[in-house]
């Protein structure tokens, strides 16, 4: 989207999260606004930027919006919390509440987009845990937490990824499918919420059966999307705990064990 209109501004924000009141700072005459969107199955990568200093007010979405400013600077607020906005500070924003925006006519931001349930089902599924109480995420993020800034790389070079793709030609599933997957994972495992404690506790070793059958689940399913948690479910046990052990008893990761099937196979669409 590129437009100059706050209407169309507003409904193509509706179409990808909620429907925002915006309105210019008093003496701004028209925007030039850009926006890029990238969904991947139950996450989207979404680049934006006003081009006018502006304020902005969204209801709850239903999604977990984690924003990465990457140019200028404004600042977010929630409910009596308000936020700084500039380049390496980033912000979560949980699916239960509304929140407010307020940038600079140089402001650019990345925003990864999380669909709640199928956050919640990830973190169940990593955890072995039913997740009773909703799922709530620390708005404000440490960047200087080593975490957070691995995050920020990866994300900034996924959209430099895609901004390179053939519009044309589609994503491959198996990558959409992995790529959904480890946002989802890099979302719960390096910012804190109230199910953190859980995630970072020790982490039972799963039987050395369940890891053979986890190499004859991929080896069966090589040629399809294979998730970690797809796996889990074929083998009972939690991500994490597949996660740690057949590292420990094949020195890499499930995902690295289907790419080198995979790559011994010649690949896949």
């Amino acid at each position: 989207m590129r437009t100059n209109s706050i209407e169309e501004v507003r409904e193509t924000l509706a179409r990808i999260y909620a429907k925002p009141v915006l309105t210019p700072v008093p003496g701004v005459a028209l925007l030039d606004a850009a926006l890029n969107y990238c969904p991947v199955n139950n996450v989207g990568l979404c680049y934006r930027r006003y081009g006018a200093d502006v304020q902005m007010e969204f209801p709850e979405s239903g999604y977990f919006l984690n924003l990465m400013p990457i140019r200028g600077s404004g600042e977010l607020s929630i409910g009596e919390t308000t936020i700084e906005l500039a380049e390496g500070a980033a912000v979560v924003v949980s699916a239960d509440v509304g929140w407010r925006l307020r940038c600079t006519a140089d402001y650019e931001h990345l925003v990864v987009k999380h669909d709640d349930q199928a956050l919640t089902r990830k973190l169940a599924v990593m955890t072995g845990t039913a997740v009773g109480r909703r799922l709530q995420i620390d708005a404000r993020q440490d960047p200087t937490r080593p975490q957070a800034r691995i995050m920020t790389r990866y994300v900034r070079s996924l959209a430099d990824t895609l901004s390179t793709a053939d519009p044309k030609t589609p994503l491959p599933a198996w990558w959409a499918a992995q790529t959904e997957q480890l946002l989802m994972t890099m979302l719960l495992c390096c910012t804190p919420h109230n199910y953190s404690h859980l995630l970072d506790g020790e982490v039972p070793d799963a039987a050395a059966r369940e890891v053979r059958r986890v190499e004859d689940y991929i080896e069966a399913n090589w040629r399809q999307p294979v998730t970690l948690e797809d796996v889990a479910e074929a083998t009972g046990v939690s991500t994490l705990c597949l996660y740690r052990s057949f590292r420990k008893v094949r020195g890499c990761s499930p995902m690295e064990f289907l790419a080198q099937i995979r790559s011994r196979n010649g690949g896949t669409d």
